[in-house]
């Protein structure tokens, strides 16, 4: 995919372009959902341009917090703006202005106190971070260390949580059999800094993105792999003022996993099945990952790939992203939905995600909808399909 990146101003400069247009209100899946024209990103900025570039600030009332923090950051709106602006930047900026009022939501506040007391999403010390690997053959292997080939950030979701950490399994089998010298940073991987930035918490957000990449080049590691897309985002897009000329090359699992079966080091087994594929934002429309997903998956033998109805740059966001849940999970629900209903119409009889959030929230909104539907990341599909 060819990039294009908007140039962005200010907050005040751009909430003046905006064309009041409304081809954002069809993309926004919050609006779609709600229906208030509040939510809609034309809606959101014409108030920001009132509080901020007419300096109203009786404005910014708790329904527009409300409103600003039910934003996925799904980036569907930057991509329909009729006038080029970069609305992802102007929300990340908005929401940073709330925070430095005092009325960013209580959601925000409590992720903010556990990312600086424990460097991870949770509650739990930093020290667990490679629990999710004590069954596996090379759990000590895995500590962070000098001389590995390539490092393996393997994010907050999938380090603390039970199900998510099934992905960091597959990873790590998926890695050592195709014969890949990695490591971790272990206990001194903290989190990439994204849930930071999503609460408008940027300055503590790029506190964090140092310390990884510093850790980076502490250990001599010139390639990095992320399951999670926003943990890849970061290193993809954020982390290149940090690296200071320092080569890096960066890479989802999924081109990771595209060049292992390019390079023959991982084979795949046939496997009679029908299956979909749901394009995470971050990796896919904010990030321009498509393809890779969709190469690993053909190249599963007998296997039929077919489309949801919106995909790649369409794809509808699952209701996951912009810390939404911390706030407003109905909302999460709500949304999640309305994919699960393509879902329902694809006919497949496997959902299969490269985000862990996403499959996380898929799983319950399947389950809900009473689908006989298996939900799987693809690194659990490439596991399970993988040739010994």
């Amino acid at each position: 995919m060819s990039e294009h990146v908007p140039i962005y101003t200010t907050l005040e400069k751009e909430s003046l372009i905006c064309a009041r247009c409304g081809y954002c209100r069809n993309a926004c899946p919050v609006y779609q959902t709600i229906g208030w024209e509040s939510a809609t990103p034309r809606g959101k900025i014409s108030l920001a341009r009132q509080i901020f570039a007419l300096d109203n600030k009786e404005k910014m009332t708790d329904e527009f917090v409300q409103r600003v923090s039910q934003c996925t950051l799904c980036g569907a709106c930057a991509h329909e703006c009729a006038t080029d602006i970069d609305t992802q930047r102007l929300w990340i900026e908005l929401r940073q202005r709330i925070a430095t009022t005092g009325k960013a939501p209580k959601g925000y506040d409590v992720l903010r106190k556990n990312l600086q007391a424990n460097k991870n999403i949770t509650t739990t010390g930093n020290d667990e971070r490679l629990d999710w690997a004590q069954d596996l053959d090379n759990a000590d292997h895995l500590k962070s260390r000098i001389g590995a080939d390539v490092c393996y950030f393997v994010g907050c979701v999938s380090s603390f949580f039970p199900q998510a950490s099934e992905i960091a399994v597959a990873v790590s089998e998926i890695l050592t059999a195709a014969n890949i010298n990695f490591t971790t940073l272990g206990g001194e991987e903290w989190c990439c800094g994204f849930p930071l930035r999503g609460c408008g918490f940027v300055d503590d957000g790029r506190q964090f993105i140092k310390h990884n990449v510093q850790r980076i080049k502490e250990l001599g590691i010139h390639t990095i792999v992320a399951s999670c897309p926003s943990c890849y985002h970061v290193w993809k897009k954020d982390a290149d003022e940090y690296l200071d000329g320092y080569e890096l090359n960066v890479f989802h699992i999924t081109e990771f996993i595209a060049l292992l079966i390019q390079n023959k080091q991982i084979r795949l087994k046939a496997m009679h099945e029908t299956i979909t594929y749901h394009d995470p934002c971050d990796l896919g429309r904010n990030s321009g990952v498509f393809q890779p997903p969709r190469y690993i998956i053909q190249n599963i033998p007998d296997v039929t790939l077919v489309e949801l109805k919106h995909n790649q740059m369409k794809s509808l966001c699952c209701g996951g992203g912009g810390n939404l849940q911390s706030v407003d999970p109905e909302l999460t629900n709500a949304i999640s939905a309305t994919r699960t209903q393509e879902i329902r119409e694809s006919g497949a009889s496997v959902i299969v995600s490269a985000c862990q959030q996403c499959m996380k929230i898929l799983s319950i909104s399947v389950r809900k909808a009473g689908l006989p539907v298996k939900v799987m990341d693809i690194c659990q599909l490439v596991l399970k399909q993988m040739v010994r």
